[in-house]
């Protein structure tokens, strides 16, 4: 048998053994080294002081339907036009010559989108007869899937200018959001931009769960930088927030959370100030235990002392426990 020399990779040098590995022209591909680190990424939202989306990467943000979502995506628009504005705990910075927004809605009436571009214009106090340069909102929805992806290859084309690109639903540039396939291939595409574009996508979660829908929820939440999830908490409260099964924040502090609501004087949503109440777990156990001591009353007066001395007998304390549990978990009870 004939003696199978191999020379060792450790002897080759490294733009030797790149040039193996991959054409030297196929700028794509990307093999580090010490004399190739990239630039910095910058930080394109920030979300409560978090880093939310850094530049060339993917965020997205999941909810139900009617939580809210193309009205978070207003004031993000907002926030980068007015910094000073309610951007419902997010900041927007585009820096360089790619200080814009594509925004694509795929799902709502023209008079829909119409009435959220007016929208952003109050949020971010833009009046008439201003003009705004950081946008450009298309609605899609009159158009099918194939034309939707050519006609945003070709707005990024047209306009080097753009950023960061919202997909305001993420799910609407395939047609079944369980197709494998196809949320790899709207994943391959989006992977072509250039990469010093952001992109943020919106999507919905299981009717049952907070999990983004399908293949294509499955698969922009396992790529995805941060995951943030819009839910109703009280009442006409809503939340903002990383802190839940599928949220993450890849690059910062993931214990970041909002509250929004209607305001019905601005017509938008606004930030709001709310203290989550919470619930005693044990209001049941409690409850079980006043039903014993009325059903061994027999007829005896209830008064406060009768009541510390029962609970110390049933839960087996002395009459300083017994007091405080009295307080604090049977008296707000009865």
């Amino acid at each position: 048998m004939d003696k199978i020399t191999t020379k060792n990779p450790k002897q080759q040098n490294l733009w030797e053994l790149q040039e193996s590995i991959i054409p030297a022209d196929d700028k794509r591909i990307y093999i580090p080294n010490w004399d190739n680190k990239p630039k910095e990424t910058e930080t394109v939202i920030s979300f409560m002081g978090s880093k939310f989306l850094t530049t060339g990467n993917l965020s997205t943000i999941i909810s139900k339907a009617g939580t809210g979502k193309s009205s978070v995506c207003e004031a993000i628009m907002s926030a980068l036009i007015n910094p000073e504005c309610d951007g419902l705990g997010f900041k927007v910075k585009l820096s360089g010559y790619r200080n814009k927004i594509l925004y694509i809605d795929g799902e709502r009436t023209i008079h829909d989108t119409w009435n959220s571009w007016h929208r952003v214009m109050q949020r971010s106090n833009t009046a008439k007869p201003l003009k705004v340069n950081q946008l450009i909102i298309a609605n899609f929805k009159a158009i099918g899937i194939n034309e939707r992806i050519k006609h945003t290859t070709g707005i990024l084309k047209k306009n080097n200018d753009i950023g960061l690109v919202i997909f305001d639903g993420g799910g609407d540039f395939v047609a079944d959001t369980n197709s494998n396939i196809e949320a790899n291939v709207f994943k391959d595409w989006i992977n072509t931009f250039n990469p010093t574009i952001s992109v943020l996508a919106t999507l919905h979660s299981n009717p049952t769960d907070n999990k983004p829908r399908g293949h294509i929820g499955s698969e922009l939440w396992r790529r995805s930088e941060s995951v943030l999830l819009l839910r109703k908490v009280e009442g006409t409260i809503r939340e903002i927030t990383a802190q839940f099964e599928m949220g993450k924040v890849r690059n910062d502090n993931d214990n970041v959370s909002n509250f929004y609501e209607w305001n019905e004087e601005e017509e938008m949503f606004s930030t709001t100030h709310y203290q989550a109440v919470k619930k005693n777990i044990n209001t049941e156990k409690h409850k079980e235990l006043i039903k014993q001591i009325f059903d061994e009353a027999n007829n005896t007066t209830l008064n406060y002392a009768y009541l510390v001395e029962k609970v110390g007998t049933i839960r087996n304390t002395d009459k300083e426990a017994s007091k405080k549990y009295t307080q604090r978990n049977i008296l707000s009870l009865l």
